[in-house]
């Protein structure tokens, strides 16, 4: 599809309140998971740093609920999902696949972490709530496994998190057809779209 043939801007509705506050509010837990682990990395008192896992496990276990009202917002949605044409088939597909891997990437971390923390002998809270049920028990040589596994498929979350960031801007400032637009929470969209150059 050419730039010319791409949808007008706001052809796309906006989203509901609902999934745009979870969409935010799980970028902002993703962000901050990964902010405690790099600032943990360069704390040296051991005290700071059990801390500041701590609160990293605490950020998974609300990435994880997020993404479960995420998935029943979109499950029990009362609105239809079909949207203008986004493009050809391929590009449509690649959006298809890349929701498809975040998705699956934000539920196998929180669920990976969990059991890295059983295997390490520790229990999970939510929020000091409530206690989770262990996955596993004590062991550490497969804890050192899943600690391998939980860092890769950090990297590959970041990765699609960059990959999606880029889509909405390239939906924004090349396609023009008010896609991010429709998932900001903004008041005045008129003006917004209005500042595409």
């Amino acid at each position: 599809m050419t730039p010319s043939a791409s949808p007008p801007l706001s052809a796309f509705p906006r989203k509901s309140a609902f999934t745009i506050a979870t969409h935010w509010l799980s970028a902002f837990a993703i962000l901050l998971a990964y902010g405690l682990v790099w600032t943990r990395e360069v704390l040296d008192d051991e005290t700071l740093r059990s801390l500041v896992l701590t609160m990293h496990r605490q950020i998974g276990m609300a990435v994880l609920i997020l993404l479960v009202l995420r998935l029943q917002g979109r499950i029990f949605a009362v609105t239809g999902t079909s949207e203008p044409g986004q493009g050809s088939r391929w590009q449509t597909w690649m959006a298809t696949a890349s929701h498809i891997a975040l998705y699956g990437l934000l539920l196998a971390m929180p669920v990976l972490g969990w059991a890295l923390t059983n295997a390490q002998g520790h229990e999970v809270t939510v929020f000091q709530i409530f206690r989770l049920p262990l996955l596993l028990a004590t062991d550490p040589d497969l804890a050192d496994d899943l600690q391998d596994w939980h860092e890769l498929l950090s990297w590959c979350l970041l990765g699609l998190v960059v990959l999606h960031f880029s889509a909405a801007l390239w939906h924004h400032f090349f396609r023009r057809d008010g896609v991010l637009a429709s998932m900001l929470p903004i008041v005045d969209r008129q003006r917004f779209d209005r500042s595409v150059p």
